[in-house]
């Protein structure tokens, strides 16, 4: 529950998931991450280097740490990107578009919580997530744009790479792929991530049927969804699993 250590560690422990793959010959056809991931989609993309994307990790759990931010939480529900933005209470907003009938939803701590209540109550699948008490992915976290924009622009060389076309972005609608927010894996592309909706379901449609998709990260987390949502004829391979004690053979 402490934003710096958890975006660091995840952080680190992609990079050395990427550099495992390309010491074995393994380059990607396609990138795709979910809120954070995609500064490891950066480094993948070749855009970042490993200083750059640690540093990065770092400066936007540093700025969420010394933001003060009101409490906020999130939460999982089984209910499509619609029904969200017709059910949600004024306060609580679509955050995540994970599956089609999965999406997390970001908010005051303690309207998130009524809120999963009363979707329970109508037996409806809703479940609060470790957030760092930070509502995601919406307008509550604008407070913090400006300052992590600047730490950012310390951090990332200038200009910044040209992201390729491997990259699927999962935080800038389709329509805005050709603007000049997503050309580059800039500090204000990286700002916009912590701010906007993961529209990580619209960003899954782009992988073709037969792929093997890796996923690289600490734990499988993504593993239900992916099954659910790729294509039946795609292979899921996860590289770790949380309580593994020996992670290279799980390898």
């Amino acid at each position: 529950d402490h934003p710096i250590n958890s975006f660091v560690s995840i952080a680190a422990i992609q990079i050395a998931l990427v550099d495992c793959l390309k010491a074995m010959g393994i380059e990607p056809d396609g990138i795709v991450g979910h809120s954070v991931e995609e500064l490891d989609c950066a480094y993948a993309d070749g855009c970042f280097t490993a200083e750059e994307t640690i540093l990065a990790a770092y400066f936007r759990g540093k700025c969420i740490q010394e933001a003060n931010l009101p409490a906020g939480g999130m939460a999982a529900v089984g209910l499509t990107w619609n029904e969200c933005k017709q059910m949600c209470p004024s306060d609580i907003v679509p955050a995540c578009h994970n599956a089609i009938d999965t999406v997390t939803v970001s908010g005051p701590k303690q309207s998130i919580g009524k809120f999963v209540e009363e979707l329970k109550e109508k037996k409806i699948f809703a479940k609060e997530v470790s957030c760092n008490q930070v509502a995601f992915h919406s307008h509550y976290v604008m407070d913090i744009a400006p300052l992590l924009k600047k730490c950012l622009e310390n951090v990332i060389i200038n200009p910044p790479k040209q992201r390729s076309s491997k990259w699927i972005s999962s935080s800038v609608p389709e329509h805005q792929w050709n603007t000049s927010l997503t050309l580059t894996s800039s500090p204000d592309y990286h700002v916009n991530n912590l701010c906007s909706p993961v529209l990580f379901q619209e960003a899954l449609q782009y992988i073709p049927s037969n792929a093997t998709v890796i996923e690289l990260a600490p734990h499988c987390l993504l593993l239900a969804i992916l099954k659910r949502s790729l294509n039946t004829d795609c292979i899921h391979l996860n590289l770790m699993k949380r309580g593994t004690h020996d992670h290279i053979t799980y390898f």
